[in-house]
């Protein structure tokens, strides 16, 4: 179960939340629908990122490192297709992972905002407009940052 359901995590991926009803601990919305699984998030992304050669601890630690970003650190699962950034700490019960697909975000309030995809999917999150486009180009210049590193070699 736990590896057919991180399969599920690729460069199709839009969001992956926690989601604690019926026995699921996430949910991951894709270009292509919305699947529930009884995997956590967190479990979900270092799953993923072992079928790329690594851990979530590693591919954090190496972007720690690379960027210098602390708090929030965006993830890159396959270096050069894809990644996620978290919208809380990842260690927050509530933290939702948004992946590299274009989005806009319309502030709803009180600290949370509704993400638009442009294929009209949207979710509700726990953060500010400006903390998500903030999060959105730390994902996009650690991808560049990491491909260039690549292909200078």
């Amino acid at each position: 179960m736990k590896e057919k359901d991180s399969k599920l995590i690729n460069r199709r991926v839009l969001a992956v939340e926690p989601y604690f009803t019926n026995g699921n601990k996430s949910k991951i919305t894709t270009t292509h629908g919305i699947h529930y699984s009884k995997v956590s998030v967190l479990e979900l992304l270092n799953n993923a990122c072992i079928r790329y050669a690594s851990t979530i601890e590693g591919r954090m630690k190496a972007t720690k490192e690379v960027m210098d970003y602390n708090q929030k650190t965006p993830i890159l699962i396959n270096p050069n297709e894809f990644g996620a950034f978290p919208t809380l700490s990842y260690k927050d019960i509530e933290c939702v992972w948004i992946f590299n697909h274009h989005f806009y975000v319309n502030e709803l309030g009180n600290g949370k905002s509704q993400i638009v995809f442009d294929n009209g999917i949207h979710l509700t999150v726990k953060a500010s407009k400006n903390v998500l486009l903030k999060q959105q180009q730390r994902l996009h210049t650690a991808i560049s940052i990491f491909s260039n590193m690549e292909h200078s070699e």
